[in-house]
């Protein structure tokens, strides 16, 4: 009998299933352990996870950077970029680090409204705060999870149409937020975000969020601490909601609002139709006391 892989057990729930929309339970799990299983690539922890993950599953991998580098990273980046003009840049051949300030009203003329300052690293450009090779050694054992080369897209640049791309967010107080949606799964099966900030000590609120079977809010964050990773099917909905909203919030602030690192392989802008995220749409019917949570205040 041919060995069960995490390739062919992907092959085989894609063939005989939907991919989920709507998260089912939180699952916790020490990074360390999770790691070795996935390394090993054992039939029974491959199917284990497989399953659940295409069942709706979300996955806390606790521990997987130390707090100690969180902090460092946050620091680093907002210093990098604080005296650099906000940007915005398509993902061609070239294409530099730059971040940008997106607030509510440009958030809007995006295909997920949003309201965030994001941080952009590029594989191919000179590494200015050695982010890659820690970010990398963890990155990895997704994409083998995920069925690819452990190494996939590392090399690529924007012409070979799928790169890998490295973003830091802050979610400023009150208006900071992220429409709940899809992530694009073409090349990247899972959602991949590490966790910066700490609820209850670093910003109040609902934070990170799924969307479950009933179209209820199913809260993450009390089960996050700095240096875990969350892993789901990139299909299931899930979104970000304004924290600190009796705050105003301060751009200039590398302590204000909610930050996190979130890890994907993009198709680039030489494709005409991206595969992208999109949003909710009419597809999922949210009561006014949810949206009203999930929304900022204006």
């Amino acid at each position: 009998m041919k060995k069960i892989t995490f390739k062919s057990a992907w092959e085989n729930c894609e063939k005989n299933s939907k991919y989920p929309s709507r998260a089912k339970k939180i699952r916790i799990v020490d990074y360390k352990s999770f790691e070795k299983n996935v390394m090993e690539e054992k039939e029974k922890f491959v199917v284990d996870v497989i399953n659940s993950l295409f069942d709706g599953d979300i996955f806390i991998l606790k521990n997987a950077y130390t707090k100690e580098f969180m902090a460092d990273l946050k620091v680093k980046t907002f210093n990098y970029f604080k005296d650099k003009p906000s940007e915005f840049h398509k993902m061609l051949e070239g294409c530099p680090d730059f971040h940008r300030k997106i607030d509510i009203e440009t958030g809007k003329k995006y295909a997920l409204r949003l309201c965030k300052h994001s941080f952009y690293f590029y594989p191919w450009n000179s590494d200015p705060l050695n982010i890659f090779n820690p970010i990398y050694k963890r990155w990895r054992v997704i994409k083998k999870l995920m069925g690819m080369n452990p190494k996939a897209f590392e090399q690529n640049t924007p012409k070979d149409g799928v790169i890998d791309r490295i973003q830091i967010v802050q979610y400023p107080s009150k208006f900071g937020y992220l429409e709940p949606h899809i992530d694009p799964h073409k090349h990247q099966r899972l959602f991949h975000s590490a966790y910066m900030s700490k609820r209850g000590v670093d910003f109040e609120g609902l934070g990170f969020y799924a969307i479950g079977k009933n179209n209820e809010i199913i809260e993450v964050e009390d089960q996050i601490d700095i240096g875990d990773i969350g892993i789901g099917c990139a299909t299931v909905y899930h979104g970000v909601a304004p924290v600190n909203v009796d705050k105003e919030p301060n751009w200039s602030d590398v302590n204000d609002g909610r930050w996190f690192l979130s890890l994907y392989s993009n198709e680039t802008d030489i494709h005409k139709k991206r595969h992208t995220s999109s949003g909710v749409g009419k597809k999922i019917v949210l009561k006014q006391d949810l949206l009203s949570k999930i929304y900022p205040p204006v």
